[in-house]
């Protein structure tokens, strides 16, 4: 047989004339009873049935066989023999993502067709056709989700249990929720969920969902496909996350989030620049805390620029540095497309002081994870970091609130009506402390180490 041969290798090992026979046994024998407590009709209740079961078998099932696929290698310690293949990246990217869960497929269509089969003389079949694309394409980014996390985490370890295996599982599943969730808002062309605004113009939110979908899916295949690059030790320069950074920007910052009476409060370019404002920020932050940070790293980052190897340096330098320029770029524009203070739900705010607060929080924050990798490396450094920032937004701030000390919150908050003291001070000291410690184990853990050796 002639084709990629990861694909052809899965089909062979998941498609046994057991398996093949027992799948349509036992779904048909389940909605098959659902028909019969639904009074032998097809109809709503039996659409739920069909639905459940695909989700069940996509969402649930599909997305840990996603996550384990490269896992499985790894611990079986034939990963290293598929690297030194023929295959090349892309073969190798979609070979994994749908050779691993065609058997899932092959369940989750028959759902789909027995979906079809409940609605067909309650819906019409384009609106029917759009609601089954929902469910596939969000099963396709479960799934992809599910692979890249992982493989993102191989990265960083090479040993891999059952409870990192779920974490991968419910992170795909987060990631297909909200097309799932939307897309299904308005199924039957009523209601307040059946169109979106975007740029300030109408569309009908199900063909909006499916566009961002089918998009989405394309782009996570494409993370794929780099995860495997790194594998298979090319070269990736940062020009892909950097693209996937703006399209993504770009289709927050259209899209309406905010409530009527905030969006009516705040100047017209604020209202959507800092949807894609926000949006930066968060893509930052996972980042952050999803490349990986090693002393290796580092120290080809300090011999590319001992040796002028600009072109190295760019493609070797971890893509928070460039997402940090971005922001610093972003929060000026947002300062000179804005008025410097205004009034949100009575209660007023210094719009300008309070971005450049938020600026130095997000470097004080990518700093401090950067600083734990540096201090010491370990795979679970950005659990620990993620822990420790999410305790410093929440738990002490409160904590503070409570105690009648919300002044200190400045130290953990942005400020949105305190003078420039108060709102740029303490957060520029923690920067300061932050960047001084850091130089102080780039030091001792990286120049120093490597002299020795």
């Amino acid at each position: 047989m002639r084709g990629n041969p990861e694909f052809i290798r899965n089909l062979w090992l998941e498609f046994t004339l057991h398996r093949v026979l027992v799948m349509p046994a036992v779904i048909g024998i389940l909605f098959l009873l659902m028909y019969l407590v639904n009074g032998q009709q097809l109809d709503g209740a039996t659409a739920v049935a069909a639905a459940f079961l695909f989700s069940a078998i996509i969402f649930i099932w599909g997305t840990r066989v996603a996550a384990e696929s490269v896992i499985q290698e790894i611990n079986a310690r034939t990963w290293d023999t598929q690297r030194m293949s023929a295959m090349g990246p892309w073969g190798m990217a979609w070979g994994k993502l749908f050779g691993s869960t065609i058997f899932v497929w092959y369940g989750g269509l028959i759902c789909m067709g027995l979906y079809w089969m409940s609605y067909i003389d309650i819906l019409s079949e384009e609106r029917l056709a759009k609601l089954i694309l929902v469910y596939v394409l969000s099963g396709v980014i479960a799934h992809a989700t599910g692979l890249l996390v992982s493989m993102q985490a191989v990265q960083k370890r090479r040993d891999f249990g059952r409870v990192q295996v779920v974490f991968y599982l419910l992170f795909g599943f987060a990631a297909a929720i909200p097309g799932l969730y939307i897309g299904l808002s308005g199924w039957a062309d009523d209601g307040v969920y059946r169109v979106m605004l975007f740029y300030d113009r109408v569309f009908p939110l199900i063909d909006c969902v499916l566009l961002a979908l089918v998009v989405y899916s394309l782009w996570a295949l494409i993370g794929i496909w780099r995860m495997m690059r790194a594998e298979l030790q090319m070269v990736n320069g940062p020009w892909v996350w950097l693209s996937f950074v703006a399209f993504t920007v770009i289709l927050a910052a259209g899209i309406r989030i905010l409530p009527p009476e905030v969006g009516k409060a705040m100047p017209d370019i604020s209202s959507k620049a800092y949807h894609g404002y926000a949006m930066l920020l968060l893509l930052t932050y996972v980042i952050a805390l999803a490349e990986p940070k090693g002393p290796v790293l580092f120290r080809r980052i300090r011999r590319y620029v001992q040796l002028h190897d600009w072109g190295s340096l760019i493609n070797s330098m971890p893509r928070t540095v460039p997402m940090m320029i971005l922001v610093l770029l972003a929060s000026v524009v947002l300062l000179r497309l804005s008025e410097a203070r205004f009034t949100v739900l009575e209660q007023p705010v210094n719009f300008h002081l309070a971005t450049i607060a938020t600026f130095l929080f997000v470097l004080r924050d990518v700093g401090f994870i950067y600083l734990l990798s540096i201090v010491r490396y370990s795979p679970r450094n950005d659990i620990t970091a993620f822990l420790y920032l999410a305790l410093s937004y929440t738990v002490l701030p409160l904590a503070l609130i409570f105690l009648g000390l919300d002044s200190l919150t400045a130290l953990f908050w942005p400020q949105w009506d305190s003078g420039a003291g108060i709102t740029l001070g303490p957060v520029m000291i923690e920067v300061l402390i932050v960047f001084a410690l850091m130089a102080r184990a780039w030091k001792v853990r990286i120049v120093r180490d490597e002299d020795v050796i």
